[in-house]
């Protein structure tokens, strides 16, 4: 059993199936839930509201949820199991891990390096023009492979936005960048090493990309701030381009999404075979550049644990502008939260769910030094 005594996982689940109804209304969404995991074991999962705006359908615990940019943390450890089976290290430069392309790269991005990319500090742009972006429909995965080498390698062909290692800026182009580095190098879709290296061994049957399609819950858009609109998953427009998926589109159950922070959780702990102790703590490690002051490590940020809880947490979350993810692991306590949304409410969604996953880490604290 876990070190939370019975009474205390009672106490965590009630306050969620009271909280996660309350944040809805608050933070103005159609549906969400939320999952505890403390040493391991769920102690607490709740789900409310309903799949689609104005609908009959509720959500449940194990419906799927599109979780956009804590996807980068996925790619970043993907790429960390193919560092660890020695496709490549996270310090090699793309001159050398594509020296077959090396004609059509920009001589500015030789030297930029694989873990540079995952601390958006390689000088790519934020996000690709609106061509590559609306680039929606796609009849096959050799089309997806191919649009999104081309789209790729013709962010290469220029000099980057900035000077590498200059500037931090936040990048879904660095992101498919690195994706597509793996892909050419072991030959395999991203989509493919995501179940290779990180879905299936981990158990992850949930797990997807795009929209979840099926009896599951629908994306939500805000619009002028006013009108909530339910989107079709069957439309185009129901996700970003498949293109820059490496940065943003996978979705899974929130069980699954918190079996994959335990397994981050236990590699920051030095207890997980999945990777090996020297890529944990590369993909757990901020970039040490003075540029950034976001704190920010290969697919995740290092969060300060507002007192009386001491350390931090690693967090990401994420959102296609229709849902919202929350994820936050703070090992030193053991403890694993995931909060998500189906509306694109994303401010108000993140100060509801923070505020959330700090009461639960402190009741955790406390009821472990009882």
């Amino acid at each position: 059993m876990s070190a939370v005594h019975a009474q205390d996982q009672t106490n965590m689940q009630s306050m969620l199936e009271n909280r996660l109804p309350a944040i809805l209304q608050d933070a103005d969404q159609i549906g969400n839930a939320g999952i505890v995991m403390h040493k391991g074991e769920v102690i607490a999962l709740g789900a409310t509201g309903n799949r689609q705006k104005n609908g009959e359908s509720k959500v449940t615990r194990n419906d799927k949820w599109h979780i956009g940019s804590i996807t980068k943390s996925m790619t970043a450890t993907m790429i960390g199991r193919l560092v660890d089976k020695g496709y490549f290290s996270f310090d090699d430069p793309i001159a050398e891990l594509l020296p077959s392309k090396i004609q059509e790269i920009d001589p500015a991005w030789h030297n930029v390096k694989l873990i540079d990319l995952l601390h958006h500090t390689s000088g790519a742009s934020a996000n690709f023009g609106p061509t590559t972006l609306l680039n929606n429909k796609f009849e096959s995965q050799n089309e997806v492979d191919e649009a999104r080498r081309t789209a790729v390698f013709k962010t290469l062909a220029k000099a980057p936005a900035h000077a590498p290692n200059t500037k931090f800026e936040y990048s879904n182009i660095g992101y498919t960048i690195a994706g597509t580095i793996a892909t050419q190098v072991t030959g395999k879709s991203w989509e493919k090493l995501m179940h290779e290296e990180l879905f299936d061994p981990l158990g992850l049957e949930s797990a997807g990309f795009g929209a979840p399609m099926g009896e599951q819950p629908w994306g939500h858009t805000k619009t002028l701030w006013l009108f909530t609109n339910p989107v079709d998953p069957t439309k185009h427009v129901a996700d970003n381009t498949p293109i820059m998926g490496p940065a943003g589109t996978v979705h899974m159950s929130i069980e699954d999404l918190a079996r994959y922070g335990q397994m981050h959780l236990q590699a920051a702990k030095g207890d997980t075979q999945f990777l090996s102790a020297s890529t944990s703590k590369r993909l757990h490690t901020a970039s040490d550049l003075t540029i950034s002051n976001e704190n920010y490590a290969a697919g995740w940020v290092l969060v300060p644990l507002q007192p009386p809880l001491q350390g931090e947490a690693i967090f990401h979350n994420g959102s296609n502008t229709m849902w919202y993810a929350f994820l936050a692991v703070a090992p030193q306590y053991d403890l694993v939260a995931a909060f998500v949304t189906n509306t694109g409410t994303v401010e108000s969604s993140e100060n509801a769910f923070a505020t959330l996953f700090n009461e639960i880490a402190t009741q955790i604290a406390k009821a472990e030094k009882q």
